[in-house]
């Protein structure tokens, strides 16, 4: 793994790990993060994706993440897709659609392990976007105190965190979630943690692969054509904000890099 950028003091830019192995780089930083909240304050408050990229991360955190935090370890989502479903509790999570990123965390990982699901808090219990909104902003601000200490997200080829669209009013909404009504990726209806929740939490792991990611990961490094207004790059971290890509998806960032030292005298 090469380390294209360490985060200065006062940065709002990421370290940068451009990685032959993200899922097992993204995954080992998440580990650390999480022990590390543990041990500083007796819990940690987790975020996950949804899509391709998290699978095999959450499969090493199965096979890797000792067996004693479990009790400490509170998991929700960054997003999710609203779905029909009729779940009897949080744990039967083979009522949720197999789209659903829970459905997929519950696969690759939590279906087996040890964790308590008082400990899990679903954002969509049914495809009422309204409602379920309501009841999990009312039970994240009891279960986490409206805050995540570790956050695990995945970016889009246009820049999108989440379910945060980049020119959507959503990104500009102060509160702990919000209802998307109008995703441009299907399904339309989707949940997700608002930005200043994202941008709060202490440790952000940010992983993707890909080429075509490569131009939008650049212009949100150097903040050019508008990047800077990306909502990946708002995405910074109250603590520690890593960006684990491949070198598919590095490119732009190299290219970039590249430029601003061949500039410097």
């Amino acid at each position: 793994m090469i380390v294209l950028h360490r985060r200065a003091p006062g940065s709002v830019q990421p370290v940068v790990h451009v990685s032959a192995d993200v899922p097992t780089d993204a995954a080992e930083l998440l580990c650390g993060a999480i022990l590390a909240a543990v041990r500083r304050n007796g819990r940690c408050r987790l975020a996950l994706s949804g899509g391709s990229t998290p699978g095999p991360i959450f499969a090493w955190l199965r096979d890797h993440l000792p067996a004693a935090i479990y009790p400490q370890l509170c998991v929700t989502w960054a997003d999710e897709r609203v779905l029909p479903c009729a779940p009897r509790s949080a744990g039967d999570w083979q009522a949720f659609d197999p789209d659903s990123n829970l459905r997929l965390a519950y696969d690759r990982w939590l279906a087996h392990v040890p964790i308590d699901t008082r400990h899990v808090l679903p954002m969509a219990l049914s495809d009422d976007a309204r409602a379920e909104t309501l009841r999990f902003g009312r039970a994240f601000r009891q279960q986490f105190d409206g805050a995540i200490d570790v956050a695990l997200l995945g970016v889009g080829p246009d820049g999108h965190v989440a379910s945060l669209f980049p020119g959507h009013p959503g990104c500009d909404v102060d509160d702990l979630c919000l209802a998307v009504h109008d995703s441009p990726k299907p399904p339309a209806e989707r949940i997700t943690l608002a930005l200043p929740v994202l941008d709060r939490a202490r440790v952000v792991v940010v992983a993707a692969t890909g080429a075509n990611k490569a131009a939008i990961l650049g212009e949100a490094w150097t903040g050019a054509s508008g990047g800077d207004r990306l909502p990946v790059a708002r995405v910074r971290g109250g603590g520690d904000l890593h960006w684990v890509i491949d070198r598919a998806a590095a490119t732009g960032i190299v290219a970039a890099a590249m430029a601003q030292t061949e500039g410097e005298p």
